[in-house]
């Protein structure tokens, strides 16, 4: 299942930085470039507000920059100068911005490679036109449903799916099929060019951003993608999307995972780090 493509040049790994993330962006370049696998592997970031000296930077390490259009003028209008949103709203539409790639590996510009492990782990599973990603349904989660207390006994789910779905007024049952699924984290995924997916995501972002918020319209409509629509996908381990909670072996000197048999993180995210990104 971890073989490699067979041709690996057809694979992109594409992520996406403003100004502010460029130190993390570069430093995820770095960990691919660290590789001998990665040494020659094609790379692409979104520029979501990157300044020219940082795009010459980015490209003296081999990436290709790419300034992704608006869905419409009125979303552009909504975003209010907020050009990292640029990315986000992107995420449903790499196929179209890199149609010479086979497989496309997304990562967010907080991740970094630790260990090579996930990368072919992610093109098998594209490869097979199936969605690779990593469900935040795990061994980690304390509390699966998220539930709020109201007035005499009666509880409100508060779920980021259908929590979301409501303020993108989604028909009344769409939201309540969401209602104790999982998230799907868009942080990293893996997906086939010409996979199904990448139409159906459009879609339903599209819809979801008619009424519900920017940054969350792009996770909401990945789920309903799978859920929805019923298009394949694959959970892959947590290693290859790693959030915390951190513990490191101080004997191999590698983050690894919180619980046995504290396997090695492939992928680190650093999801949620505001302090930590803004130092």
């Amino acid at each position: 299942m971890t073989e490699a493509l067979e041709d690996p040049g057809k694979m992109i790994i594409v992520t996406g930085a403003d100004a502010k993330y460029f130190a993390l962006v570069s430093e995820l370049i770095a960990s691919i470039r660290a590789f001998p696998e990665g040494g020659s592997l094609a790379i692409a970031v979104l520029d979501g507000g990157l300044t020219a000296e940082q795009i010459s930077y980015l490209r003296d390490q081999g990436a290709e920059i790419v300034k992704p259009d608006w869905p419409s003028a009125d979303i552009e209008a909504r975003c209010r100068g907020r050009e990292h949103l640029r990315i986000e709203l992107a995420k449903p539409s790499l196929d179209r911005l890199f149609p010479d790639h086979e497989v496309i590996l997304w990562l967010d510009g907080d991740t970094w490679m630790q260990t090579w492990d996930a990368l072919p782990l992610y093109a098998a599973v594209a490869s097979r036109g199936r969605l690779a990603v990593v469900s935040q349904a795990s061994r980690l989660q304390r509390h699966h449903i998220a539930l709020r207390r109201r007035l005499f006994g009666w509880v409100e789910p508060r779920g980021i799916l259908f929590k979301n779905a409501r303020r993108a007024k989604l028909p009344a049952a769409l939201a309540w099929s969401l209602v104790s699924r999982p998230v799907l984290n868009a942080g990293t995924y893996g997906l086939k060019r010409d996979a199904p997916h990448w139409a159906r995501w459009r879609k339903w972002r599209d819809d979801c951003l008619e009424h519900g918020r920017i940054f969350t319209a792009g996770q909401l409509a990945l789920a309903l993608t799978v859920y929805e629509d019923g298009l394949p996908y694959d959970a892959l381990p947590e290693h290859c999307n790693y959030m915390g909670p951190w513990r490191v072996d101080t004997e191999r000197g590698l983050l690894v995972s919180h619980f046995a048999p504290h396997d090695a993180v492939s992928i680190v995210h650093l999801v949620a780090q505001e302090t930590l990104r803004a130092d």
